[in-house]
């Protein structure tokens, strides 16, 4: 599917922290961390950064390139020595050498092919104390190194394509004795350019009453090109803390679990819904499941409960209903002269 994109579409929102990486090199600070550009194939475009040496002695800096795809369908990225693509198009200074406190800006080019591909392409221009190494590696190491992230789309007429691959819970579990329960669905990304899948799960109980809403996309996370993703999403309404203490005992266990379940209060068959929008045109799709929650501690403690409160209640009844009637009788009085009449 080919559509030109628009300048508020086209830009790429890939923050590092939702790709699961930080830069940080030791005393050294590097501003901006992220650049989104755009441009044609054929343009060069011209940024600047500006790098700090927050070190108390004098240190040279050298600077190297790197493509960063993803790895697995977690969300996190791989570094990648460039052989092509935008990490063999950018340029900036070999080295720099920063005495204590001083900062200095360094201007860093992008020069796009004119035969360069339309989408995202996605590269981090790295500085660090030591030169780079040029043993053929595939995997970049990034200690004490700092990174400007540079997300760039090439201006023309994307590939979209790739979808939903599936939705269920967590290993397919249908029998649940309380909640959390757990959804995952894959998303998989053929086209030319970052996604963004968002929309809700909708989850309704036994009678298709509204139970819950939730954030089908809650981290924000993009599946980048030629790609597939893993989400995981969690309806819970209770999270016990962290520091609470661990049970022990048969007896006790139950209890906590009870009580747990009574927090995360749920029963009965539910069906989760997935809704989803992905791509420029708005494309949506949707899937269904089914699950049963049955809290078994919990009920048991309130069928005991219900039968001592229904004992109980029989003999107070009883009780009360003898103390009237024998009030009844006290207050009756014969007349002496009854058997006269």
């Amino acid at each position: 599917m080919i559509r030109k994109k628009t300048v508020s579409q086209i830009i790429p929102v890939i923050a590092l922290i939702v790709l699961g990486w930080a830069f940080s090199a030791s005393a050294m600070t590097l501003t901006p961390v992220r650049y989104e550009i755009q441009g044609n194939p054929g343009d060069t475009l011209t940024k600047e950064m500006t790098i700090i040496n927050d070190g108390s002695t004098a240190v040279r800096y050298y600077s190297s390139f790197a493509n960063f795809e993803a790895q697995g369908e977690t969300g996190s990225a791989s570094f990648v020595t460039p052989k092509d693509d935008i990490g063999t198009w950018m340029m900036t200074d070999e080295s720099i050498t920063l005495a204590p406190g001083e900062q200095k800006t360094v201007a860093f080019v992008v020069k796009i092919p004119k035969d360069a591909e339309p989408g995202g392409h996605f590269g981090v221009i790295f500085w660090g104390t030591a030169p780079e190494n040029n043993s053929g590696d595939k995997q970049v190491s990034v200690t004490a190194k700092t990174g400007l992230l540079v997300l760039l789309t090439v201006n023309g007429a994307v590939k979209e394509g790739g979808g939903l691959l599936g939705f269920s819970t967590l290993n397919n579990q249908f029998w649940y004795n309380s909640l959390p329960v757990s959804f995952t669905y894959r998303f998989q990304n053929t086209g030319g350019d970052r996604v963004k899948p968002i929309g809700l799960i909708k989850i309704r109980d036994t009678v298709f009453l509204p139970a819950q809403k939730l954030n089908a996309n809650p981290v924000n996370g993009n599946i980048l090109p030629n790609s597939t993703r893993k989400f995981t999403v969690d309806w819970v309404k209770y999270v016990p803390p962290t520091e609470a203490p661990i049970v022990t005992g048969v007896v006790k266990n139950f209890f906590h679990r009870a009580v747990y379940q009574w927090k995360n209060f749920a029963v009965g068959l539910y069906s989760a819904n997935l809704n989803l929008t992905y791509g420029l045109l708005g494309q949506n799709v949707k899937k269904t499941v089914f699950f049963f929650v049955f809290p078994w501690q919990l009920l048991i403690c309130l069928i005991v409960l219900f039968i001592i409160v229904f004992f109980i209640g029989k003999i107070l009844i009883g009780r009360y209903n003898n103390y009237i009637i024998k009030k009844a009788h006290s207050t009756v009085k014969i007349p002496e002269d009854a058997s006269h009449v």
